[in-house]
């Protein structure tokens, strides 16, 4: 038998936490107090009435002249609609990734039994009481029976909780802020895994189409830029149309966005680029000079060297390369203004955050 519940002796009388298997006998009570709640999906139910009303004395009827019980759910058939209350879905099922960890503190805290604000209660599923699947009492979904079906009540009844979960339920039920020190996962042998198990298992999507779709943010946002339509979609469908419009990675934007930005912190000042050009047009004219100068000297005499004309044009060819080099360098002046530009550049902020 699971550590959160505990035995009872047969016949006995009905206790707080005492847990109800939906019998025929059960069922045809239901239905005749409300049909809705007759319906299979309620696979159990938790007496909520408190244990001192529910004593029979001389086996006579209890204190209490009406008993409530709870609805119980099995939570693979739930769980979506529970995260969707403490996360906002973007679409039926469909969460951002960002919002994962409140999801996973949720789930936590439905496992340990601690989820007071939304009024619910976590059981273990176990033979012993004829409970197959992990389920969730619904504090807040209480039916109300007359005490005259006392004994249809012990007849339908399959378990009970331990006395210290037995406290922490009435605290649950009679002050759903409220908490009561008992044992959780973790104080178990081999508890942790068992609960990160049962988390995971509920934030992944358990069947397709059923269970919470966790998408990345940016995929939300792209879509919803687009104007497309997340509620009543096909997932499948969905996904493939939103990676249309997915943007392209972070750090690739970032690169795109900073190489653009150096290109123009890093041209040159329009005046430099005046000079330069002028600096071409003087030295093609010392060029051109320097040709006519050595053609004409060289019509009167037959022995003037090349050579020394060579050196007078690579000369004026490096005075050349000399200017360009400056223009095209990259000096801390250069650096310093593409540091200023990268710091206020309002896209390269938007990416860092």
């Amino acid at each position: 038998m699971h550590w959160t519940y505990s035995l009872h002796e047969p016949g006995s009388d009905l206790q707080q936490g005492d847990f109800l298997a939906p019998t025929s006998e059960l069922k045809q009570i239901l239905n005749e107090v409300n049909p809705y709640f007759s319906a299979d999906k309620y696979i159990g139910f938790v007496i909520t009435t408190q244990t001192c009303d529910l004593v029979r004395h001389n086996r006579k009827s209890p204190k209490a002249q009406y008993i409530n019980i709870a609805t119980v759910r099995s939570l693979k058939e739930v769980s979506t609609r529970l995260l969707e209350k403490v996360v906002k879905p973007v679409g039926k099922g469909l969460f951002r990734k960002s919002d994962q960890e409140d999801a996973q503190n949720f789930l936590h805290r439905l496992f340990n039994q601690n989820e007071q604000a939304h009024g619910l209660f976590y059981l273990h599923p176990d033979a012993d009481i004829e409970l197959g699947d992990p389920s969730v009492a619904f504090l807040r979904i209480v039916i109300t029976l007359k005490a005259e079906k006392y004994n249809s009540l012990i007849s339908a009844r399959k378990g009970r909780l331990r006395p210290d979960f037995q406290a922490k339920f009435g605290w649950l039920v009679g002050n759903l802020y409220s908490r009561a020190a008992t044992p959780d996962w973790s104080d178990q042998i081999g508890g942790d895994d068992v609960l990160s198990q049962l988390v995971k298992s509920y934030l992944d999507e358990r069947i397709p189409g059923h269970g919470p779709v966790w998408l990345d943010d940016v995929l939300i946002n792209a879509g919803q830029e687009n104007k497309v339509v997340f509620s009543n979609r096909d997932t499948t469908e969905l996904i493939e149309g939103l990676e249309k419009y997915r943007p392209p990675p972070v750090l690739d934007m970032l690169a795109s966005e900073i190489v653009e930005v150096a290109k123009k912190a890093l041209i040159p000042h329009p005046q430099l680029l005046i000079e330069n050009s002028e600096a071409f047009e003087k030295t093609e004219e010392k060029i051109l000079k320097l040709f006519e100068d050595k053609l004409i000297q060289y019509s009167k005499s037959a022995n003037v060297e090349l050579d020394d004309i060579h050196d007078e044009i690579k000369s004026a060819i490096n005075d050349l390369k000399v200017r360009s080099f400056d223009l095209i360098a990259v000096n801390e002046s250069k650096l310093k203004t593409l540091s200023n530009r990268l710091k206020i550049n309002g896209k390269i902020k938007k990416l860092i955050k």
